[in-house]
């Protein structure tokens, strides 16, 4: 789920450690992550942040499937 974003990035995705933009933190009125449905938990192991659009698109699917995410 390639997201097109003319700000430079302001996050390091703790799963796969792509570089990416929130919104939130550069100053967006919405971030792209808000047109996805939220998730009920985040992973406890390497939650240290934002994920990335293709690790956070996984997580919902693999929540949304009943399964448990593999990151």
């Amino acid at each position: 789920m390639p997201h097109e974003n003319p700000c430079p990035p302001t996050n390091t995705c703790p799963a796969c450690g792509a570089a990416f933009t929130c919104g939130m933190q550069a100053g967006l009125t919405e971030c792209w992550c808000a047109a996805l449905p939220p998730l009920l938990a985040l992973p406890a192991t390497g939650a240290a942040g934002c994920y990335c659009p293709e690790c956070l698109a996984r997580l919902v699917e693999a929540q949304q499937a009943g399964k448990a995410a593999k990151i």
